[in-house]
């Protein structure tokens, strides 16, 4: 029995590795061609190389590239027809809410500005009534943690990158404190697109403590069991954040010319 088990585990360990290798090369390839179609080198309506082709290119096998154009069909990127071939689809078909698709987007600087005054747009929408929701939903550990995270923003106005992150879980934590799983699935888009937003905020020397007293008081309200006072307050943050971001994508579209 020993001798017959040994030759077993020896071939499941290279699949084990031959799986983990698969699976880094579809990442690639699904991230490589996301990015070019996401940045217009392939235009709506356009057919991808065939497949003998991409696998070339990228050095992949043709299963990998087969994965990788299944995952960009199910984000909305790409349709496959039996004599077409890959098919690039309109942008109205992207899953703009994936947070991958949304990072391909962000990648190239003519997508980023606009998709930022959209972001704009949408926190106008949907933050206001997060945070009402928060300050109805959010149990005693849910405000306590909302207020840790406010407590560091406050303590680390130096140390930016500590204080991003805190301001990224603030706004997290308003979303989970919803107990709205629409809202809650809703976070990662926004949290990368808050990082986009931050991005631009540093290099154009603005302080991590600007917006500090709008989110005190957020935090606030939502202790006080207060939605409408959660509710104005990030309005206020919000148009605050607009008027802030409109300049500094203004000043970035005059430094590229």
């Amino acid at each position: 029995m020993a001798n017959s088990e040994k030759p077993a585990n020896s071939r499941s360990k290279p699949k084990a590795r031959e799986s983990t290798r698969s699976i880094s090369v579809v990442d690639r390839l699904v991230c490589a061609l996301g990015r070019d179609i996401a940045g217009g080198v392939w235009k709506p309506d356009e057919t991808l190389p065939t497949e003998p082709e991409l696998a070339h290119r990228f050095g992949a096998g043709r299963n990998a590239v087969r994965e990788a154009v299944k995952i960009l069909a199910a984000k909305g990127f790409v349709r496959t027809e039996r004599r077409a071939g890959t098919i690039v689809r309109q942008e109205s078909c992207w899953n703009l809410l994936d947070a991958e698709v949304l990072g391909w987007m962000l990648s190239a600087l003519a997508n980023r500005d606009h998709l930022l005054d959209e972001l704009s747009e949408l926190r106008s929408v949907v933050e206001p009534a997060v945070a009402a929701l928060a300050a109805n939903h959010a149990s005693a550990m849910e405000t306590l943690r909302i207020c840790e995270a406010y407590d560091q923003m406050e303590k680390l106005p130096d140390e930016l990158q500590k204080a991003i992150e805190a301001d990224i879980a603030f706004h997290e934590l308003l979303f989970e404190a919803t107990h709205n799983r629409l809202l809650v699935a809703l976070v990662p888009a926004f949290s990368l697109l808050l990082r986009a937003n931050f991005e631009i905020s540093i290099r154009a020397g603005k302080p991590a403590s600007r917006n500090l007293k709008e989110h005190r008081q957020i935090a606030e309200a939502i202790s006080r069991r207060d939605p409408e006072e959660a509710r104005r307050a990030t309005r206020k943050l919000l148009k605050k954040n607009t008027t802030d971001l409109a300049a500094l994508v203004k000043r970035e579209r005059r430094s590229r010319r």
